[in-house]
């Protein structure tokens, strides 16, 4: 059900919107109108509104103004005559509110709408002069017809007033003809009309002025159109007739301009516009309309469109569906003349290499803003392949058409990359000779840079910082060229030649042959054709030299040759520098030498490999590495770095290194050597310092790890992935106050362990990742070989892979060290091992396994030498030690294990444990003293003997040889 409808006193919006109707002042007749049907559309929730008001001839409606509804359906409301059966027309002769459902039909007497017009008489003077007219879906309510009353009522109220104000005459409607007719004589417009049955022509007095133009006589002229079209000059009598077809065609007015030639070829321009009339029936009888002389405008028009034409940049003129409606000249000559096919195409359509290129947009944002110019930069593809041109381009919309101006700006354009370009390579170049080391950093920095700077393609550089001319740099030339420059004699002469102290150019082989002929033949067997000669100065002193070239002639102008003796300044201050880096790096270099250990040592069953690089400054650094060869085939790896660069951190790292060495021979756990490097490192001051210790033993494959806050070691093990150690980071030397985390593992014979300090990671967080990757995938594509004699390459390839793939930093910020050892086992044939009891028999029952087993390795020789240190030892233990798992105070209980090691050709190794950590001594007895004489026989006999500690005890060892 509809919801009831209030008075219109009672709504307070139709209230606000009689107001603001009623209030309007200084409104002429279109605002009033266009003001009052937006009111009524709205407070109706109509779909749109008409006004009508009496038109000029008796009995008729013209429609005046149109609000919410397309120009098709309006335009069948045009004119109304009183007598037809519609809202507008019975609110008129009626005088009240009417609604009604009918509508004009239309061509196919469907008007495709439902609802109706509910309109309301507009009254001015007491008298209805037209309707105001709401389109709605049903009949309203009583309350919005009363409504639409008093709208109506309000705009007859003011209508009269607003017409007042603006013309101080009459409204339209009520102008007389006369008056018409008077302005239309006054702006020279004519009146004719064709009448179509008689072919005949009916002209006012203002069109017969205009029939000499023609070149006609207006006395003598039979009036007939024929006669008149063959007046119309040839090119436009085709686009008139047109018009004129199309218009009876479809029944609708025609505007059309064109020009008539007169007696003496002049000729001059009218614009017609005319209209139907007809009978009752609906036959058109008559064309009727107006007729201006519109030479003048046509001849400024003329002169404008000429002076476009002739405009030397190109300008386009597109339509609102983006068609070019015209180009002038130099628009139609693009692309060698293809400019010409655009009128009447869109431009990227017809060219897809326009698209993309921000034409589209250009258009867009000059229709957003009318008559406000956008502005683009543009650049197109050469069609034959040249360079592109690039063009700016401002666009300008005008009355629906979009006039755009471009201006060639290619050379601007170039000349602007180009500096660019310059700045751009003049910055890198100062970057890498910034970055630039040594004298071969500064050669690539100049190739890559300079180079391409000015065009040039050969370099030679000399340096003549040492006691001789260097020749550093050769490129752009022949081998044979190069081999002749390097020939003995050649960079002295070459030098002596260019002795200079200022940038000298030659844009010729004659010109150089003119004022350097003694280099006349070398340049013609380099096969260039100019050259410019910079020498390097530092201060008052000649560093090397420069000679750039082209490969044929050139003129240099003055800007290139500034440039050029700038940029050799520059390579001169680089070069100095690089010269003196190399000599304080090779200084670095032998101090570094002398402080690492050099050739690592042999150990048993391992294999090593180790590598250091300095970092990029000329400064020695604090990594450091060894392997220490231990008793029983146990072998120490240890690598450590002082952080930092100096004379100082080198020589605390060789402290550090040296008291390894010092450590070690004690045979200590790796977790007391350990504490004492601790110790060392606090007395040194402070400095930050890291150290991981590696113990291998090839004998059990049983592998110990201790590290104070160095990146743990990776393992790589047959067939496996690269892995991390898991070992507690533990605490940097010097600062640390428990002992160091201790980690054990068994490693399989084949494996391989990679000890390495920072320099190799990312510094920021000490990520392994790339480092663990790129082992992985060396591991995998060349496994380790089996033949124990072929690790040593194996492990050189690793190193130099590695070496030279990391870390990404090019700049090398720190030194780092590589230590990479392939671990194998001793063979179990050559390792004997019994546990004995702790009874003097145990001596005489050690004796005779020993010789037992020399015997099966084939070295009786040995037997009376190692039976005797066998005996000694275990003597020894029991008379001054305990048994393996037994307590101190307990004298018979637990055993003692005896082993023999066949680790070299020729000698034994022979080791006693016992569950006492007490230290043997080499006792010196009196002569008549029983005891105490057995450690120094052993002393005597053995060529190496010592003592290790182990978790239940203690070990003697004794190596004898023959």
């Amino acid at each position: 059900m509809a919801a009831a409808h209030s008075e219109p006193g009672d709504d307070p919006a139709e209230a606000v919107r009689l107001r603001l109707l009623e209030t309007a002042e200084g409104l002429g007749e279109a605002e009033l109108l266009r003001l009052a049907l937006q009111q009524a559309v709205a407070a109706l929730s109509g779909f749109g509104g008409l006004v009508h008001l009496s038109g000029a001839a008796d009995g008729t409606l013209r429609l005046v103004a149109v609000n919410g509804l397309p120009g098709p359906l309006a335009h069948r409301w045009d004119e109304l005559p009183f007598t037809a059966a519609t809202a507008p027309t019975h609110a008129v002769t009626r005088g009240c509110v009417t609604w009604s459902p009918r509508w004009p039909a239309a061509a196919d007497g469907d008007t495709g709408l439902s609802g109706g017009l509910l309109a309301a008489p507009i009254v001015l003077d007491g008298e209805p002069v037209g309707a105001l007219s709401v389109l709605t879906g049903a009949a309203p309510a009583a309350g919005r017809e009363r409504f639409l009353v008093r709208v109506a009522a309000a705009l007859g109220a003011r209508l009269s007033r607003a017409r007042h104000r603006r013309t101080s005459g009459a409204p339209w409607w009520l102008e007389p003809i006369a008056v018409r007719e008077q302005v239309m004589r006054q702006v020279g417009v004519g009146t004719w009309s064709w009448d179509l049955d008689t072919g005949l022509l009916d002209i006012d007095e203002v069109t017969e002025s205009l029939i000499p133009a023609a070149g006609l006589d207006a006395a003598t002229w039979d009036h007939r159109i024929e006669t008149w079209m063959e007046r119309v000059h040839p090119d436009d009598r085709p686009d008139a007739q047109a018009a004129i077809d199309a218009s009876i065609a479809t029944g609708q007015p025609y505007a059309v301009e064109y020009r008539v030639v007169g007696a003496d070829g002049a000729i001059s321009w009218v614009e017609l516009r005319a209209g139907f009339e007809y009978d009752d029936s609906g036959h058109p009888v008559r064309r009727a309309g107006t007729i201006w002389n519109v030479t003048a405008r046509r001849s400024r028009l003329a002169w404008l469109v000429g002076l476009l034409e002739l405009h030397p940049d190109p300008i386009h003129v597109l339509s609102a569906d983006n068609r070019v409606e015209w180009a002038n000249r130099a628009a139609r000559e693009l692309g060698g003349g293809a400019g010409a096919e655009m009128t009447g195409e869109v431009p990227w359509e017809k060219q897809p290499s326009l698209a993309g290129r921000g034409i589209p947009e250009l258009l867009a944002s000059a229709r957003a803003a009318p008559e406000a110019a956008a502005t683009a930069e543009l650049t197109y593809d050469d069609a034959d392949g040249g360079p592109p041109s690039s063009w700016l381009v401002r666009a300008v919309e005008v009355n629906g058409f979009v006039a755009t101006q471009m201006a060639d700006i290619s050379e601007q354009k170039a000349a602007a990359q180009a500096e660019a370009e310059r700045s751009r390579l003049t910055t890198e170049l100062n970057e890498a000779l910034i970055r630039a080391l040594d004298t071969s950093d500064v050669v690539a920095a100049i190739t890559e840079h300079v180079l391409p700077l000015v065009a040039a393609r050969g370099l030679i550089v000399h340096d003549l910082t040492g006691p001789v001319p260097r020749l550093v740099a050769a490129t752009g030339y022949s081998a044979e060229f190069c081999a002749e420059l390097e020939a003995p004699g050649w960079p002295q002469r070459l030098t002596a030649a260019t002795d200079t102290a200022v940038p000298r150019f030659f844009s010729s082989l004659a010109e150089l042959d003119r004022n350097w002929p003694q280099l006349t033949p070398l340049a013609r067997h380099g096969g260039t054709g100019a050259w410019a000669v910079l020498p390097l100065i530092v201060g008052d002193r000649r560093v090397g030299s420069c000679i750039i070239s082209w490969p044929a002639p050139r003129d240099f102008a003055e800007r290139e040759k500034t440039l050029l003796g700038t940029v050799g300044v520059i390579i001169a201050q680089a070069l100095g520098n690089a010269r003196l880096y190399e000599e304080a790096r090779r200084r670095a270099e032998r101090l570094q030498q002398e402080l690492l250990p050099g050739d690592l040592p042999d150990t048993i069953a391992v294999r090593s490999a180790a590598r250091y690089r300095l970092a990029a400054g000329e400064e020695v650094g604090g990594d450091w590495y060894d392997t220490i060869p231990l008793p029983g085939g146990r072998t120490l790896a240890v690598i450590g770095d002082v952080k930092g660069h100096g004379l100082e951190q080198a020589i605390a790292m060789s402290i550090i290194r040296h008291a390894a060495l010092t450590v070690a021979t004690l045979d200590l756990p790796i977790d007391e050597i350990m504490a004492h490097l601790n110790d060392v490192a606090g007395r040194l001051g402070p400095l930050t310092a890291t150290c991981m210790l590696v113990l291998y033993d090839a004998t059990t494959g049983d592998c110990r790890i201790a590290g104070a806050d160095h990146p743990p070691p990776i393992v790589i093990r047959p067939g496996g992935k690269a892995r991390e150690a898991d070992l507690p980071a533990g605490q940097p030397l010097g600062q640390a106050q428990v002992p160091a985390p201790v980690t054990e593992t068994v490693l399989p014979e084949g494996s391989v362990l990679v000890l390495y300090s920072d320099g190799l990671l990312d510094t920021a967080n000490r990520d392994a990742a790339p480092l663990t990757d790129l082992l992985t995938r060396y591991a995998a594509t060349a496994p380790l070989p089996a033949d124990a004699s072929r690790r040593d390459p194996w492990l050189d390839t690793l190193c130099d892979t590695i070496n030279e793939q990391l870390p990404p930093d090019p700049e090398r910020q720190d030194d780092a060290v590589l230590l990479a050892l392939a671990v194998g086992r001793v063979p179990a044939r050559r390792i004997a091992a019994w546990d004995l009891p702790r009874t003097p028999e145990s001596a005489q029952r050690g004796r005779t396994l020993a010789a037992e087993e020399l015997a099966a390795w084939d070295l009786g020789d040995l037997t009376e030498t190692a039976t005797l240190v066998v005996s000694e030892l275990i003597g020894n233990a029991v008379r001054h030690a305990v048994g393996i798992g037994t307590d101190v105070g307990d004298d018979v209980a637990g055993f003692l294990r005896l082993r023999l090691l066949h680790l070299a050709d020729g000698s034994v190794t022979c080791e006693v444990y016992d569950g006492s950590q007490a230290t043997p001594r080499v006792r010196h007895p009196l002569l008549d003293d029983e005891f105490g004489r057995g450690l120094q026989l052993v002393a005597v006999t053995a060529r190496r003997w010592g003592t290790r500690y182990t978790e239940g005890g203690k070990c003697i060892w004794a190596t004898v040889t023959l």
